[in-house]
């Protein structure tokens, strides 16, 4: 049975304000700049026969889907390894929700960090387990440019897509 961000999101909603809480890092954000949403979708059951029979199971050699959930991705990479960053195009606009959806592999941490945003938050990956991730932040303020900026364990293998969220869930 696949899983769409769309599910992820209604089943993830109630544990919002605590996960918010888990997934900024405490050294370098700013919640003057943006409030962050982490939502984990559960990995799959079976890791190998659903990484080969099911297309819609999560992978770090595609993108994640974030357009099923109407967001229109504004940059991505697949089976990416090691550390990365990408320009964020238009960017950071004050009162838009960006969206950064992420699968890894490997074992290990890979850290996210939006800027000149100054948050960040850490995601911890599995060895032979693919684990998607869904974060979302609000902006609240326009900056001229804005980056991604990934940083990995050397044996992780990871892809992502970022988009501007037009449906974010509430805030409570």
């Amino acid at each position: 049975m696949a899983t769409t961000w769309q599910s992820v999101r209604l089943a993830v909603c109630t544990f919002t304000a605590a996960l918010a809480v888990v997934s900024c890092s405490s050294g370098h954000h700013s919640t003057a700049s943006a409030t962050s949403h982490l939502r984990i979708t559960p990995p799959p059951t079976s890791p190998t026969a659903s990484a080969t029979s099911d297309p819609h199971s999560p992978s770090v050699h595609k993108a994640p889907p974030i357009h099923s959930d109407g967001i229109t991705p504004l940059v991505s990479d697949a089976a990416v390894k090691g550390n990365a960053t990408y320009t964020i195009p238009g960017g950071i606009k004050a009162g838009k929700t960006l969206a950064i959806a992420i699968n890894c592999q490997g074992k290990g941490r890979l850290t996210v960090q939006v800027e000149p945003a100054n948050v960040s938050f850490p995601l911890l990956c599995e060895k032979g387990k693919v684990l998607p991730t869904m974060n979302e932040m609000h902006m609240s303020k326009n900056r001229p440019t804005g980056s991604l900026r990934f940083t990995s364990e050397p044996n992780l293998t990871w892809s992502f897509a970022v988009g501007w969220d037009p449906h974010p869930p509430e805030e409570k």
